[in-house]
């Protein structure tokens, strides 16, 4: 196989018809850059450079190869340079999967910031419920998810890390009847983003009317919560600004902790785009706790 150390040499000595210059150009001696041409054109059985008293003059044959050598060299070099930045998380593509509470809470802040730092990425992010993400992950579709939902199946060939907690509450309208203070007779429809996951609090079942609804859009969700007298079984990381404006409101009563998950296939090493991204979701859950813990001193 030909080295592309013997083609580079071919196209600066083509570029400079002079062996002096290029052996300079090449940081190698004048012999050095002569049997490497020798040895190049025994490779190939043709001439590629003809000698004489005038100089050095490439032939028909030497021509059109110093041409394909160096687009073959420029191949090479953008091939080592993507390779290179995919090594440092600045280029390629990655595909991820979270389910809706974790992507409300973090893919905002989580992709603002890795376009920022790295926008020759793309970024491919598959929101869905556990299950579907479990099945996409078994089928190598996607590197890893992020859920506070645990899939319904063997995860003996799954590897998982806790990535932190969320705070998890019960979510109603301003002005709901459960927080009057007075007492309350009536029913209430109970919303969720999943079928798995925390159950809901004891304290607040007898006011649940049946079965949840549930529906995988946060924002669907948010404005059925700020609409009517549903009850929602949510994270208020992932809706501090309904709440900061006044339109839900928080059941302290009934708050609790659900601890969020990544999800990998024990077999599949991490790529160096996943690790970066994983260590920007962990970094903002980090960051989303810090803030909470800073707003409750207030």
């Amino acid at each position: 196989m030909i080295e592309l150390r013997s083609l580079r040499h071919l196209v600066v000595l083509a570029r400079r018809l002079n062996y002096v210059r290029a052996a300079d150009e090449l940081g190698i001696t004048q012999p050095t850059l002569s049997r490497s041409i020798q040895a190049l054109e025994d490779r190939l059985g043709t001439r590629l450079f003809d000698r004489d008293r005038g100089g050095v003059h490439l032939t028909p044959q030497g021509q059109m190869l110093a041409e394909r050598a160096r687009f073959l060299l420029i191949d090479a070099d953008e091939f080592e340079r993507l390779a290179r930045m995919n090594a440092e998380a600045q280029s390629g593509q990655i595909r991820f999967g979270m389910t809706p509470m974790p992507a409300r809470a973090l893919l905002k802040r989580v992709l603002a910031s890795r376009l920022n730092q790295s926008p020759g990425v793309i970024n491919e992010v598959i929101v869905r419920d556990v299950e579907e993400l479990w099945g996409m992950l078994s089928m190598g579709e996607i590197e890893f998810f992020v859920s506070p939902d645990r899939p319904l199946h063997d995860l003996t060939h799954a590897k998982t890390e806790l990535l932190g907690q969320f705070p998890l509450s019960l979510v109603v309208r301003a002005g709901h009847p459960l927080i009057s203070g007075r007492p309350v007779e009536r029913l209430f429809p109970m919303l969720r983003s999943s079928w798995t996951g925390v159950p809901v609090p004891q304290e607040i079942q007898p006011y649940i009317l049946g079965k949840p609804n549930v529906i995988e859009d946060f924002g669907v969700l948010a404005g059925l919560t700020a609409s009517t007298d549903a009850i929602w079984l949510s994270t208020t990381y992932a809706i501090r600004d309904e709440i900061a404006a006044g339109e839900l409101v928080e059941l302290r009563r009934a708050r609790q902790h659900t601890e969020v998950v990544l999800y990998q296939l024990k077999r599949r090493s991490q790529s160096p785009l996943a690790k970066a991204m994983i260590g920007e979701i962990r970094q903002n859950i980090g960051l989303l706790q810090a803030e909470a813990q800073e707003q409750n001193k207030r």
